[in-house]
């Protein structure tokens, strides 16, 4: 466990980026006997989805809220997971509790969870453990620690080698371009209710050795320009969420105008129809693009 704990800590220090708005966070909650309806915090933001993933088969026709008059852009409950996020900022003194009972019939047979509002952090993955940990599953996840950090160190060398050369030639040298080229097709998205008058008209995927470009059509509905930043992707089947690089074609998002913007991710091979939610923002966290799933 000990070993355990250096591990998380080091993924943890290797993953931590410059703050800009709030921080991006996955969590792993442990449910236990002891503190069954004790309410487990979480941090929610307008800007961003906050997805609960768990481990038991969940009572979808009896989770609730409590008595509130906060409202959520979107919730979406499925058999192992719940998907939320609020309409605006909850104030420093609200505690909106969400309580999710199990269908399984063993205890603790709910869990409640307060959400509230934090100024530099919040909640985009959450995974519930309800169920007794084995020693199997504790290897398991030891596993998967090794595993990120091995991925951390080949997302380094990826990066040194991009840096040292770029275009055609460089991708022919670093080995992301073979004999099988470049493939492109327009892949299926779930297409986001505008958010912060930003929206998506067309998605565009490009794949590679190693390597995924995602060319988006962006348009900005709002009064004031918008300029993405930075961009992540969240496998939609858990895991790690991946840092990538963002370009733009103009300076800006011109209120009424429409650009192109690239979101690019390199280090690791994508398998074909992966699925993954798709965030970017900009260097304040104020407004920000959500598309909910994309499978390309």
């Amino acid at each position: 466990m000990l070993l355990l704990s250096l591990l998380l800590l080091r993924t943890n220090v290797t993953a931590q980026e410059p703050s800009r708005g709030r921080e991006l966070v996955q969590r792993r909650v442990t449910l236990s006997q002891a503190a069954a309806g004790k309410p487990v915090e979480l941090h929610v933001a307008p800007g961003s989805l906050t997805t609960l993933e768990f481990d038991s088969p969940v009572d979808r026709d009896d989770v609730t809220f409590g008595n509130t008059g906060q409202a959520f852009a979107l919730f979406e409950v499925n058999s192992r997971s719940i998907v939320l996020r609020p309409t605006g900022e909850l104030a420093p003194e609200d505690r909106v509790l969400l309580t999710v009972p199990f269908a399984d019939g063993m205890s603790p047979a709910r869990a409640v969870f307060a959400l509230v509002s934090n100024a530099t952090q919040v909640d985009v993955q959450v995974q519930v453990s309800r169920l007794p940990r084995t020693a199997e599953a504790v290897q398991a996840e030891l596993d998967e620690v090794r595993a990120a950090c091995a991925g951390k160190d080949a997302e380094l060398e990826a990066l040194r080698a991009r840096s040292a050369a770029t275009g055609p030639s460089g991708m022919i040298l670093t080995g992301t371009m073979d004999h099988a080229g470049v493939q492109a097709k327009e892949p299926a998205f779930q297409r986001p209710q505008p958010t912060d008058g930003l929206s998506i008209e067309r998605v565009t995927a490009f794949r590679g050795t190693g390597w995924v470009a995602l060319s988006l059509e962006v348009t900005n509905e709002g009064t004031a320009p918008w300029t993405p930043t930075e961009a992540r992707l969240f496998p939609m089947g858990g895991g790690r969420s991946r840092a990538a690089t963002l370009a733009i074609r103009e300076p800006h998002i011109a209120p009424g105008g429409k650009t192109l913007v690239v979101v690019e991710a390199r280090g690791e091979a994508w398998p074909e129809d992966a699925a993954c939610r798709v965030e970017l923002r900009d260097s304040t966290g104020a407004r920000r693009l959500l598309i909910p799933s994309l499978v390309f």
